[in-house]
């Protein structure tokens, strides 16, 4: 039976934590949420979002592979380096005011609560002599995870200490810009502003608008004048030969 989640982030309500111990000694801690009173060490498993593959049997639910690494279950046996003299497997770990103790249910007939802590080792051993994981408590597993999402909620993004951060800064755009007027050499075309070209300003040609207006007018007033003393002179010159 494979068997994934998506992650499920602790939160208020019941909570419970998993400790697991790789077989290079590496540690991963999840803090995990559930809103019944109790649920089995299998469901704790598979409501952390790890990758989980396990066996159900009559002896109840095997550990296969766990967090990436074990037996790929069900392609291989589910103790595939379990089958000579030395024996590596999940060995599974509850943890208790003593200390850590070796749980002899399997985590499909366990019962986790609210404050509880799971544990699950890859490594060779038995019952007797397999090794503990490190000594954690539920605070130390589910306060961190906490704050760490906490962190996470403020910020969007944890950034982890000695992180190099590029902020990049987008100018906004002025809809209606300043004109720029640069001093321009005569003989030049353009002048070189901020590095970027700017037309220079070009000498006006032709007659303005206001010129052409006051010829038309000037015009106006010309004629009719002009006219009306041509029509006077001819008027004289016929009355002198009369």
């Amino acid at each position: 039976m494979l068997l994934s989640a998506a992650p499920l982030a602790a939160q208020d309500g019941a909570q419970a934590g998993l400790v697991i111990v790789h077989g290079d000694g590496s540690v991963t801690t999840q803090c995990v949420a559930f809103a019944e009173e109790s649920i089995t060490g299998a469901e704790l498993l598979v409501r952390s979002g790890l990758d989980v593959a396990m066996e159900a049997s009559s002896m109840g639910a095997t550990i296969c592979r766990l967090d990436g690494e074990g037996c790929g279950y069900p392609q291989e046996s589910c103790f595939c380096q379990c089958e000579g003299s030395s024996c590596i497997y999940w060995s599974y770990w509850r943890l208790g005011d003593e200390g850590w103790t070796y749980s002899n249910l399997g985590a499909g007939n366990s019962t986790v609560r609210d404050g509880d802590v799971d544990g699950w080792r890859w490594g060779e051993g038995t019952v007797e002599r397999a090794e503990e994981p490190p000594a954690l408590t539920f605070e130390e597993v589910c306060t961190t995870e906490k704050e760490e999402l906490t962190t996470e909620s403020a910020e969007g993004t944890e950034v982890s200490a000695g992180a190099s951060v590029t902020l990049i800064i987008t100018p906004v755009t002025d809809p209606h810009p300043t004109e720029l007027r640069p001093a321009t050499d005569p003989g030049s075309d353009t002048a070189a502003v901020s590095g970027q070209a700017v037309s220079a300003p070009q000498a006006s040609s032709g007659i303005k608008p206001v010129a052409v207006l006051g010829v038309v007018l000037g015009l106006a007033v010309v004629v009719p004048l002009a006219a009306l003393a041509a029509a006077l002179l001819r008027r004289r010159e016929k009355g002198n030969r009369a």
